[in-house]
């Protein structure tokens, strides 16, 4: 083999260790946990977060509305009990019950509401949900990918950097000097195959 040939083939070798190193930073880039990924996980955070504050929302109102409602109750037994005879105490527990009615009817108003709300949160907790699913599964899709690329790509380059170490002391020393210094000044790319008497290069 020429020196020649010798210079071409360490050239492609050396170009093929490039392309697999830019390709192989790109692969390991692609096993980091994505923007799609992080957007998915922080939805379903804050859809928990707005399902659990909505809960205790709902239950806050039950609890306001069963005290009111006994309360109402209450005084409502003891308004028509035949205990109570005096005109002013009988006209302040009329006032009380129909008090608490007005409130009661604010809060099972507010209560619908809230209920209304909490299967809406739990809508879309369940959608962030599997979205999140779906988007992990494609995550680790892609990451069993890389690594299976990665496997191979790290494979050729060793198979490449076997090939320059046995090609290298094959050619003479001042041949390799004139080659690292077209390499400099052509920027990567020193020697290229002839096509039909015409240089690639310049196709």
């Amino acid at each position: 083999m020429s020196q020649v040939d010798l210079l071409y083939r360490l050239q492609q070798t050396e170009n093929e260790v490039r392309e697999d190193k830019k390709r192989l930073a790109e692969v390991i880039r692609l096993q980091s946990e994505n923007n799609g990924l992080a957007k998915a996980r922080k939805r379903v955070d804050s859809s928990e977060s707005d399902l659990s504050r909505l809960r205790v929302r709902q239950t806050d109102l039950n609890l306001e509305l069963e005290g009111l409602t006994s309360k109402a109750k209450r005084s409502e037994d003891r308004l028509y009990s035949g205990l109570v005879t005096n005109p002013k105490e009988l006209e302040d527990l009329q006032h009380e019950i129909e008090s608490l009615g007005r409130r009661i009817a604010i809060l099972e108003d507010e209560l619908l509401e809230a209920m209304i709300a909490v299967e809406e949160a739990e809508s879309n907790q369940v959608a962030a949900v599997e979205t999140l699913n779906r988007v992990e599964a494609e995550w680790k899709e892609t990451v069993m990918r890389c690594k299976e690329e990665q496997t191979k790509l790290l494979e050729h380059i060793g198979e490449q950097a076997a090939e320059k170490n046995q090609l290298t002391p094959l050619i003479l020393p001042g041949t390799m000097i004139a080659f690292e210094d077209a390499k400099r000044r052509a920027g990567e790319v020193a020697v290229v195959a002839l096509k039909n008497g015409r240089c690639r290069g310049c196709l």
